[in-house]
């Protein structure tokens, strides 16, 4: 291969890998990667509350066995929200729960490679910290993202059920997603960035299979895809500086950055609060 560990590698390893690890809640896929729900076991809210589970769950490829698919028609999915590149998705479709609606939004816009690995191979160590860097920048300051995380949240808000969000790897467009949800529901922000690590370690060997592979066949490129597949703290606390100097907090983030309706935001965040 000559573009480097794009989606057809992660896609090949991540079969040989297997899910890894037990995820938070109480549903549990053994095909696909950091399968997980949004609110975790009910993350707490600010003042009060918790947060509202078996709402939105996220995860890698949705490429499901067939038990699986099993498991997500039990649970009635009825939205799935694809956050990748129609390359990624060319190579690696997803499976679709019966009777979910599948929306596709390329929340990258063309304007970075870092989180599909598409052409990894091209990155050295810096080029790949910087991509990653300006990825999680423009997850908040860019036009083109902030509309289409905007197209996502008002996806989640209209689903008649429960949602899926995923990306390829399930860590950084996904990532951004679930605290976006997990701020409007009112997860307190270091509840947020600890949910954000877990994918470390639920994602282990995703992520030892890929090193593996690159170890094998491309071992120059080690360091650079070391960090494209890595999961950092300072990632996403750089997403959440920026929404915090740029907009203050996220519904403005939502309603005047990424043009949601404002009740439909509103409405969102009370279904995502539990009941007391």
């Amino acid at each position: 291969m000559n573009t480097g560990v794009d989606a057809e590698v992660v896609r090949d390893v991540s079969a040989a890998a297997g899910a890894s690890g037990p995820a938070p809640g109480d549903v549990r896929l053994t095909s696909v990667h950091n399968f997980r729900d949004v609110a975790g076991h009910g993350y707490a809210l600010e003042p009060s509350g918790t947060m509202a589970r078996g709402l939105v769950y996220r995860s890698t490829t949705l490429s499901v066995g067939e038990d699986d698919l099993g498991v997500l028609n039990r649970l009635g999915v009825s939205t799935v929200v694809d956050l990748r590149t129609d390359e990624e998705i060319v190579r690696q479709p997803d499976v679709i729960p019966d009777g979910a609606h599948y929306l596709a939004i390329d929340v990258l816009a063309g304007n970075t490679s870092a989180a599909a690995f598409t052409g990894a191979g091209t990155y050295s160590v810096e080029d790949a910290r910087r991509e990653t860097a300006i990825m999680y920048e423009r997850f908040v300051v860019g036009d083109e993202e902030r509309t289409g995380f905007g197209r996502v949240v008002r996806a989640v808000a209209r689903s008649t059920g429960p949602a899926i969000v995923h990306c390829t790897a399930g860590k950084d467009r996904t990532g951004w997603t679930s605290a976006v949800l997990q701020l409007l529901a009112g997860v307190r922000e270091e509840d947020v960035i600890a949910d954000y690590m877990l994918t470390r370690e639920l994602s282990v060997d995703f992520v030892n299979a890929i090193r593996s592979y690159v170890r094998a066949e491309m071992p120059e490129r080690l360091e650079a895809i070391d960090v494209l597949i890595g999961v950092e703290e300072a990632n996403i606390r750089r997403s959440l500086t920026a929404l915090n100097r740029e907009f203050g907090d996220v519904r403005r983030y939502l309603v005047d950055g990424a043009g949601v309706e404002a009740g439909l935001v509103d409405e969102l965040g009370a279904r995502l609060r539990a009941p007391r």
